[in-house]
């Protein structure tokens, strides 16, 4: 017996039948589902390329943007920074891989030895981030250059580096955090940075710390000319500004070390 729900669903089978799987039929709709597919890749395509430039005009290169978020806090009360040259940010430039990346806003935080990039998101807030030292090469700080190095096995660090010779000055920078001295003091203060002095040529590095030092490391031929040259220009290796240690790494360049 054929009731009125079966004879529904026989003819719903039978519509479904001659409408859709009619050869003919599923040609048309083959060839409709063809054009909405290819409308629908380009604008994809073109999506994507958008998201792509609109990502790179808000500063999302992967290279460079690939560190983690800033979030070293100070404890309450500490006195001094931990950066290299005072809390606010300086504009340089920075060179991953191969790539240099200028008019960059940076801080050197000598007292985690970590790089901070600042940036606008497309929201226009303000970011801080840490350059992965993965692919780090070097940076400037202003007219200040820094170098990561790994010297004679030891692990990379971030050297300032002077001369662009044979030979180079290269300074370690560092910063420790310790009670406040005076008396009745309790809050804690970041120390002036410190700074550990080498003589670089190639991938040895010898360390000094006076003008005594510095000239030992000379051929014993060469250190009367050196010495004469360091008290005519009246240098103190140990205070001698940037400027003026570059100028003596370019007339030691024309020395021999012993």
């Amino acid at each position: 017996m054929v009731t009125d729900a079966n004879y529904s669903s026989l003819w719903l089978l039978q519509y479904y039948r001659d409408n859709f799987l009619h050869p003919k039929r599923m040609k048309i709709l083959f060839r409709i589902s063809l054009v909405i597919l290819l409308l629908y890749v380009p604008a994809s395509v073109c999506g994507q390329s958008l998201n792509t430039i609109s990502d790179k005009a808000y500063g999302l290169d992967p290279l460079l943007y690939n560190g983690i978020l800033y979030t070293y806090l100070l404890p309450p009360g500490t006195s001094g920074t931990p950066f290299f040259n005072g809390p606010d940010f300086v504009k340089g430039f920075v060179t991953l891989r191969g790539l240099t990346y200028d008019d960059l806003w940076l801080k050197y935080d000598v007292f985690n030895q970590q790089l901070i990039l600042q940036y606008k998101t497309s929201t226009g807030a303000d970011n801080q981030i840490i350059i992965s030292d993965a692919w780090l090469e070097k940076f400037n700080l202003g007219n200040t250059h820094f170098e990561l190095l790994a010297i004679q096995d030891t692990l990379k660090r971030i050297y300032q580096v002077m001369g662009t010779s044979r030979y180079h000055i290269i300074y370690f920078w560092s910063k420790e955090e310790a009670l406040d001295s005076r008396t009745g003091a309790t809050n804690r203060v970041f120390t002036l940075p410190k700074k550990e002095s080498y003589l670089l040529t190639g991938m040895k590095m010898y360390r000094y710390v006076n003008n005594r030092s510095f000239i030992a490391l000379f051929d014993p031929a060469k250190r009367a000319m050196l010495k004469k040259h360091l008290r005519q220009q009246k240098i103190n290796v140990k205070k001698a500004s940037d400027l003026a240690i570059t100028e003596l790494i370019n007339y030691c360049n024309t020395l021999s070390l012993k």
